[in-house]
C-alpha cells in the first residue's frame, strides 16, 4: 500500500513539475539583443512584457567603436531577435552574429531587424571614400535615430520583426506600437512649437550626429569641431571655426555628451558662445527612455538658440 501511495505521489509531483515547466516555457519572454540603448528602449516599448531586451552598446560609449565581449556572443547565440542600427554604424555586430552561429538572427532570418529600413537617408556620399575621408558611411549618415519621426520607423521595423518571431502576439505588439507612435506624435507637436521660433538658425556641433534632428526642426548645420567625421579637432581647424562663427554671428553650439570639452571650452572663451551638452544615448545625462532623449535634445537646443 505504501509503495502504491509513493508511486501515486511521484506521478502527481511529476505532473505538477511538468505543468510548471510548460507554463514557464510558454510564458518565456522573447530574447532580444539590440545594438544600442535607443533601439533597446524602443524594442521594450513595442514588445512590452513579452520581451527581454539587452543592449550591447552602453550609454555614452561611441557606437562606432564598441568592443564586444565574449558574453555578447553568448547572448546572440540565445537570442530570438536582434535589432541593429545598420548603415555601417554597427559593423562590429556582424562578427558577433557570425561567431554566435544562431540561424534565427542571421541576415534574412525572421529574427534579423535592420532598424534603418525605410529611413530617408541623408548625406549619402557621391564621391569615392578613402582613408582621408574620415568616418564617412557608404550608406549615408547613420544617426537617423535623433529624428523622432524616424523613431516611429524604427518601432515599426521592430514590430514587424516581433510578429515574424511571435505571430501569436501580433495584436498585443500592434497596440504597443500604436501607443508609442501616438506618444511621439503628441510630443512632436510640442517639440516643434518649442523650436519653431528658431527656424533657420545655425548650430555648431562636435560630430555630424545632429543632421536628422536639425532637418526635422528646420535648423541649419554650420559646422563641426571635427574637421572630418571621426577625426579629432585640430588647433587650426578650431581657429578657423572660431573665425567663421564670429564673422557670421553664429551663437549656438551643442556638444554630444561623449566628447571632450577642451575645444568647446576654447570656443566659448573666444566667442562668448555658451555651449549646451546633449545626451548621446538613452541613459546619458539621466535620460531613461527614447522620448526622454529627444525631449532633452529639444530643451537644450532651445537653450543654446536663445
Amino acid at each position: 500500500m505504501k509503495t502504491l501511495v509513493r508511486t501515486a505521489l511521484a506521478v502527481v509531483i511529476s505532473v505538477v513539475v511538468a505543468a510548471a515547466f510548460f507554463t514557464s516555457s510558454a510564458a518565456a519572454a522573447i530574447d532580444i539583443v539590440a545594438a544600442t540603448p535607443e533601439l533597446a528602449d524602443i524594442a521594450k516599448q513595442v514588445g512590452g512584457d513579452k520581451v527581454s531586451v539587452y543592449s550591447i552598446g552602453k550609454p555614452d560609449h561611441d557606437y562606432h567603436m564598441i568592443e564586444p565581449r565574449p558574453s555578447d556572443v553568448s547572448r546572440i547565440a540565445r537570442a530570438e531577435m536582434i535589432v541593429r542600427v545598420g548603415m555601417d554604424l554597427d559593423l562590429w555586430l556582424d562578427a558577433l552574429i557570425n561567431a554566435a552561429g544562431n540561424p534565427r538572427v542571421r541576415k534574412g532570418a525572421p529574427g534579423y531587424v535592420d532598424a534603418s529600413v525605410g529611413i530617408r537617408k541623408l548625406e549619402v556620399p557621391r564621391e569615392q571614400i578613402t582613408g582621408a575621408s574620415g568616418d564617412i558611411h557608404v550608406y549615408g549618415n547613420p544617426h537617423y535615430f535623433y529624428d523622432p519621426e524616424n523613431g516611429k520607423i524604427i518601432a515599426h521595423n521592430i514590430l514587424e520583426g516581433l510578429i515574424r518571431v511571435s505571430p501569436a502576439g501580433k495584436s498585443y505588439f500592434e497596440r504597443n506600437y500604436e501607443r508609442f507612435a501616438r506618444d511621439i506624435d503628441s510630443r512632436l507637436d510640442k517639440w516643434q512649437k518649442a523650436l519653431a521660433p528658431y527656424k533657420g538658425k545655425r548650430v555648431v556641433t562636435y560630430h555630424k550626429s545632429a543632421v536628422y534632428f536639425l532637418r526635422r526642426f528646420g535648423l541649419k548645420d554650420f559646422g563641426q569641431l571635427e574637421p572630418k567625421p571621426g577625426i579629432p579637432p585640430s588647433a587650426s581647424h578650431v581657429s578657423d571655426l572660431i573665425r567663421r562663427m564670429k564673422a557670421e554671428h553664429v551663437t549656438a553650439m551643442a556638444i554630444e555628451s561623449i566628447y571632450p570639452r577642451r575645444f568647446p571650452d576654447l570656443i566659448q572663451r573666444e566667442t562668448g558662445v555658451k555651449y549646451v551638452v546633449v545626451p548621446y544615448s538613452v541613459g546619458s545625462l539621466g535620460t531613461k527612455s527614447y522620448q526622454d532623449l529627444i525631449d532633452m535634445w529639444v530643451t537644450r537646443y532651445k537653450d543654446a538658440l536663445r
